[in-house]
């Protein structure tokens, strides 16, 4: 029995299906150990703190922010007994503002950090998440987390402890905060794909400059966003990086948002804005230095920092409306993307005020960055589309008036203006090759059939032409019954063999064959002096030569 080709195929999708739900089946059947452990276990409560020694709370919960005491510079103790329940707890998670710390199970020493500023020039404590590896029989025994802060700002702020495998806690540490890694990455990929499509396919467009200002504008959200996030340091250690990574986002964001909307929408104080905007990097520029020398640090200047930002958007959107008043329309959708952003920013400096900033994820700041780029983002590809859209149009008509509307071939238009290009050429570097052709008793076919059947031989003639010189040369209707092909660069060979390509009559797709006359001429650079024009010439008389020689029968 022989199956279609139908049948065999789902035959044998059947028989796939069937074997794989098998396999399947078998494998669900081996039983392995959990590589995705548990949630991680929250040490809140029952803790003991101790400062200097002196036993101050034996009731101690975590999270919190201690403000009646001041711990600059004394050493802050943690202590309680490690619970049996945990399934898993080979790994300790604790969150330190970079104080010198050391943890200890039963008073042996399992980690150690020093977080001691006076060996380096710029002393900001950055927040750090630390992991320490715990003895396989740390259960019940006595933890002790002991630290000392370099700084009067993060002094009093404690953070939660996490028991429970390195797998984890490292799920812990991503919900935390991990939907802020995720969209900073995101929209950083977002402005990378923007600035590699502006360099290599808009270099030419009116948005340009628009698409790379976009890029610039994205590429700050996302550094804003990624250093603000505590599960970025999954991947980097070091949050004071991310710091300056945020602190280059809050002072350059003003400069691409103002060359987004001076080549955008060309507000009339583009000029204006354009100057005052450059307040921003000069003022990173004198901090950094300050910074440097010790005058200042980064985390002094966050929060004037985001004011002035504040302030900047409310000048912006500001131009912006009195340019919506003006009658421009096109800017009602950066309004709608300013104000999401400047939400953002008022979120941020809300939490920027808050004492415990550290414990809340910033949701209002990514939701804004997010709707404020895509607002921007499909304003571009509308502009990019109707850009297109017109230069499709505008290749189209420019096609018709180059075209013969009878033959479809480049019209005595198209050839003129390319006639006119190689005479105006300083000095050729190719030769060119020239044939004028010429229909044989097109008239007469007029007058007896008339020009239906006239306009019939022309198009068979264009057919003809254009099939037997297809990748040679262009072939142009410069008359009602003549036509010329240009071909450059032209060789000895092809132009010799001409005749052959041609003769004295010519073979259409339909197999007719059709007297015509034809003329060609050649032009080096290197051997001859004549000019277009005089190409031209040659080759007209030679085609009417031969058109007089076909009518006294002295050629074929």
């Amino acid at each position: 029995m022989i199956f279609s080709r139908r049948t065999t195929r789902i035959l044998l999708a059947v028989l796939f299906l069937l074997v794989l739900m098998a396999t399947l089946a078998d494998f669900s059947a081996i039983s392995l150990e959990r590589v995705w452990d548990p949630d991680s276990f929250s040490l809140r409560d029952g803790w003991t703190l101790s400062i200097d020694g002196e036993e101050i709370d034996t009731d101690f919960t975590l999270p919190t922010v201690l403000r009646n005491r001041d711990t600059e510079g004394k050493v802050v103790t943690l202590s309680r007994l490690i619970p049996e329940e945990v399934p898993h707890m080979n790994s300790l998670l604790v969150r330190l503002s970079q104080r010198t710390a050391r943890i200890a199970v039963d008073g042996k020493t399992v980690y150690t950090y020093d977080g001691n500023l006076e060996g380096r020039r710029i002393k900001i404590p950055g927040y750090i998440n630390h992991f320490a590896w715990l003895p396989d029989d740390a259960a019940g025994k006595m933890l002790t987390i002991s630290s000392i802060s370099h700084s009067s700002r993060t002094s009093g702020v404690f953070h939660e402890v996490f028991l429970g495998s390195r797998v984890s806690q490292l799920g812990a540490l991503f919900r935390y905060d991990g939907f802020s890694l995720v969209v900073g990455i995101l929209i950083l990929m977002t402005a990378f794909v923007v600035a590699f499509l502006a360099l290599m396919l808009f270099r030419r467009l009116e948005v340009f400059q628009s698409a790379l200002a976009f890029a610039g504008i994205e590429f700050c959200a996302a550094l804003w966003i990624i250093g603000g996030s505590m599960s970025t340091q999954l991947f980097l250690h070091n949050q004071l990086i991310l710091l300056v990574a945020g602190v280059v986002a809050m002072f350059l964001l003003p400069v691409f948002l103002t060359w987004f909307v001076s080549s955008m929408y060309h507000l009339p104080q583009s000029r204006v804005l354009g100057r005052i905007v450059l307040i921003f990097p000069l003022a990173f520029i004198i901090v950094s230095v300050m910074q440097l020398l010790g005058m200042t640090t980064y985390y002094s200047i966050l929060t004037p920092g985001a004011i002035a930002l504040f302030v900047y958007l409310l000048v912006l959107i500001s131009c912006s409306f009195k340019a919506l008043w003006g009658g421009n329309r096109a800017i009602k959708d950066f309004l709608v993307a300013i104000g999401c952003l400047f939400a953002s920013v008022l979120g941020e400096l809300i939490l920027l005020f808050l004492p415990f900033m550290t414990l809340l994820n910033a949701l209002v700041l990514n939701l804004g960055i997010i709707a404020f780029g895509t607002v921007l983002l499909r304003q571009m590809v509308l502009l990019v589309m109707q850009f297109v859209e017109k230069k499709g149009r505008d290749e189209y008509l420019e096609t018709l008036v180059h075209m013969d509307g009878l033959t479809g071939l480049a019209n005595r238009r198209a050839f003129d203006e390319r006639m006119e290009t190689l005479r105006s050429a300083e000095e050729l570097d190719h030769s060119v090759g020239l044939v004028i052709f010429d229909v044989n008793d097109l008239k007469k076919l007029n007058d007896e059939q008339g020009h239906s059947a006239g306009d019939a031989l022309l198009k068979e003639v264009a057919d003809g032409l254009a099939m037997q010189f297809k990748g040679i040369g262009q072939v142009y209707r410069i008359g009602g019954d003549e036509f010329a092909m240009i071909c450059e660069p032209c060789t000895h060979d092809f132009f010799d063999s001409f005749s052959a390509y041609v003769g004295s009559e010519l073979e259409t797709s339909s197999g007719c064959r059709i007297g015509v006359a034809f003329g060609a001429a050649k032009l080096s650079p290197k051997t001859d002096s004549m000019t277009i024009d005089e190409l031209f010439k040659l080759a007209d008389a030679r085609m009417y030569q031969h058109k007089l020689g076909m009518k006294n029968g002295s050629v074929r």
